[in-house]
């Protein structure tokens, strides 16, 4: 680190060259002695000292005094005045150039060490709020929004670009004024700036303000954003307010054109929706007219067939007897696939009517009804599981679809049992459905909720293979979930989801 250079200005040779020599001693270079206010200005105007010791009497027309001030305003250089008597109305004058110190001949070499030390302090301090000056200032002028501060009498201080452009005010033009003056503003509530400083004055709090407007210097109005904050000093004290600002009128248009695309997306969708109800309902007759033909002659088979057998079974032989069978058993199937569908197909427009339901006593009335005429069914272990909001109608034929399922699959079991459970936490409820049946494989699952989907023949379990479609469609409709696992020849376990509530929730629009 190199030693700090000092420029002597003494006319007085034998002093300064004992300050010169006491100098070195503690330290510093001297880079340069003069004795006169010229020769000092050519000095500095090549060398840049960090500080100059300057005798105040100095012979020729400028003082040290002179040399001083100009120091400080041209070059800022710092100075310590060297006196031996000078008058008051002299000592008065030297303190407007703003010296570091005084040193005060004859001087000793702590004297001078204790000057010297606090002055390249106080010269270190300053370069060092010099420089956060010049970044907070660098700072303001490059930011984005208005930036506007207040000093404790409530006038302006400081105006950066922004708030320049956007007040129509500049920072010459500002400074001092009233900030009322300036800074016009009204929020939506009427409320003039006025009132808003008295807010965060008195109350010491950062004040946002949103659809407030500013009338400009030319009398044009802007709609801006803004906050109002207080300044305070080191003792906690107020010292003035800063307010940042920002132009919305962007941020109004662009909420506009927002508003008039929700608007028109909106009636868009209104009319979307409509349209597919419409279009649903069509449907929905259409599948209904077309289920009413396609049982018609489905009927008219099961009758003639019938007849067939009644009037001429006995002249048949046993292979026309068994045909005659197989074609009953298809037309009896078809037909229960076509309600199956119309059953599905209804789902989406029936209406949610929810109430507590007892899942408990639900699941028991299902096992009754899906066992009766089961000449072994299987062993049912039911653990208490936990109520539920929701359209117990639905809910009934989920659980018939799911325990028929258990029963017809798990009969071919040497000891065929199924277990049904629940747990719920904060949110959801959820119920389990294990059997000990043939099971299935598991890369086959995501078939098994696909209307008419089968992974067992016919002819080995009877069905239509929509029943999982069916409880699917009934638990999504209640913003649930099911899903299912199994292993061929373990069993199958069915889990399905369906939200908590504490209080019943309202009935659902159809």
């Amino acid at each position: 680190m190199r030693p700090l250079s000092i420029l002597v200005i003494e006319d007085e040779s034998l002093v300064a060259e004992d300050l010169s020599m006491r100098l070195e001693q503690l330290g510093y270079e001297v880079g340069g002695v003069v004795d006169n206010a010229a020769d000092a200005f050519s000095y500095v105007s090549v060398v840049r000292p960090d500080l100059a010791l300057v005798d105040i009497n100095i012979k020729g027309s400028l003082t040290g005094i002179d040399v001083a001030r100009r120091f400080r305003e041209e070059f800022d250089v710092p100075v310590v005045f060297l006196t031996a008597h000078a008058d008051a109305s002299t000592l008065k004058e030297a303190t407007t150039t703003e010296p570091f110190g005084y040193i005060v001949k004859p001087f000793d070499k702590r004297s001078l060490a204790a000057t010297l030390e606090t002055a390249m302090r106080r010269r270190r301090a300053e370069q060092k709020l010099v420089k956060m000056e010049r970044w907070l200032a660098t700072t303001m002028n490059s930011i984005g929004d208005a930036v506007i501060t207040i000093d404790g009498e409530l006038r302006v201080s400081y105006v950066n670009p922004v708030a320049e452009q956007l007040s129509g005010w500049t920072q010459e033009e500002a400074t001092g004024r009233p900030v009322v003056e300036v800074f016009r503003i009204r929020t939506p509530s009427g409320d003039t700036f006025a009132n808003v400083i008295e807010q965060a004055m008195h109350e010491g709090v950062v004040v946002n303000l949103d659809e407030a407007t500013l009338t400009r210097r030319d009398g044009s109005v802007l709609p801006i954003d803004d906050s109002v904050a207080p300044i305070r000093d080191e003792g906690g004290r107020m010292a003035g307010l800063v307010v940042v600002f920002r132009d919305a009128s962007m941020r109004k248009h662009q909420e506009q054109q927002q508003r008039e695309q929700h608007y028109k997306l909106e009636d868009k969708i209104q009319r979307r929706i409509a349209q597919l109800e419409a279009a649903n309902q069509n449907l929905s007759s259409f599948a209904h007219s077309i289920a009413h033909d396609l049982k018609a002659p489905l009927r008219a088979i099961n009758q003639f067939t019938t007849r067939l057998v009644d009037e001429h079974g006995a002249a048949l032989p046993s292979e026309g007897q068994r045909l005659l069978s197989v074609v009953t058993d298809r037309a009896c199937q078809m037909a229960t696939m076509i309600d199956d569908y119309l059953r599905l197909s209804g789902l989406s427009h029936v209406g949610l009517v929810r109430q507590r339901v007892d899942m408990t006593q639900l699941v028991k009335a299902a096992w009754s009804t899906v066992t009766a005429g089961v000449a072994q069914p299987p062993a049912l272990f039911l653990a208490k599981l936990p109520d539920v909001y929701a359209d117990e109608g639905l809910l009934r034929q989920v659980w018939i679809n799911v325990l028929s399922n258990a029963v017809k699959f798990s009969r071919r079991s040497a000891s065929p049992e199924v277990h049904v459970s629940g747990s719920e936490d904060a949110n959801m409820v959820s119920y389990c459905i294990q059997d000990n049946g043939a099971g299935f494989d598991s890369a086959y699952t995501g078939k098994l909720f696909k209307a008419f989907e089968r992974l067992h023949p016919q002819s080995e379990y009877e069905g239509s293979g929509i029943g999982l479609c069916i409880v699917q469609r009934i638990v999504h409709r209640h913003e649930g979930d099911v899903t299912i696992t199994g292993e061929i020849g373990v069993g199958a376990s069915v889990e399905f989801w369906l939200p908590k509530a504490d209080s019943p929730m309202p009935r659902d629009p159809d």
